[in-house]
């Protein structure tokens, strides 16, 4: 088989799995996450049931398609934030928030997505965990380095707090029906709370 044949099948196959997980997705907010069979996503996808399973083993792992998507995109714009010679503290805030802008667009998806991730998030051979806990360490040690935060913290004690702060505010938001609070305004407040704790002190002893 050639490179060229290699492309071409490689590019059907993610366009093969990006269908499915969009008609999974159409299915999960039309008729919940639970009601939604496996059956009815190959139907509406025009794919064989196996086909199903060659791309996703269990139907949790379509949401674990999205947080896929999710991580990568955060370590594109993480490299190029970090390759910028300016501070960083606010862009990497930024980015974060602005990740929540698909939880708001469909709340009812955001609690399917919310439980997986905070199940995936605690296991230590998933993947995404792996990548996720990557990602916030190196953008902990970036700030310390640039003396934007304090260095008596252990970067990886850093990145689980600034998550344990994230991902608690998204649970409080999409595990109920009446939201609490506009979801990003309340990321960005309490991100700053944080970050204020862990900031460089003006002597710089830290």
């Amino acid at each position: 088989m050639t490179d060229l044949e290699l492309s071409r099948r490689e590019r059907k196959k993610e366009e093969t799995r990006a269908k499915i997980f969009k008609c999974a997705c159409k299915l999960f907010r039309d008729k919940g996450f639970e009601a939604t069979t496996i059956d009815e996503i190959a139907e509406k996808a025009d794919v064989a049931k196996g086909t199903f399973f060659n791309y996703f083993p269990r139907k949790e792992e379509v949401l674990g398609f999205l947080s896929e998507m999710w991580i990568k995109e955060a370590e594109e714009k993480t490299a190029a934030i970090l390759e910028d010679s300016g501070p960083a503290l606010a862009k990497i805030r930024d980015m974060f928030v602005e990740f929540a802008s698909f939880y708001e667009e469909d709340p009812k998806l955001a609690q399917y997505l919310t439980l997986d991730a905070h199940r995936r998030f605690h296991d230590n051979r998933d993947d995404f965990c792996r990548r996720w806990d990557d990602l916030g360490v190196k953008l902990i040690r970036h700030l310390q380095a640039t003396g934007e935060i304090r260095r008596d913290v252990t970067p990886e004690r850093g990145h689980e707090i600034m998550a344990a702060v994230y991902h608690d505010t998204l649970m409080r938001w999409a595990m109920v029906e009446q939201k609490p609070f506009a979801l990003k305004e309340e990321l960005r407040i309490r991100l700053d709370i944080a970050v204020a704790g862990l900031a460089a002190c003006e002597k710089g002893t830290h």
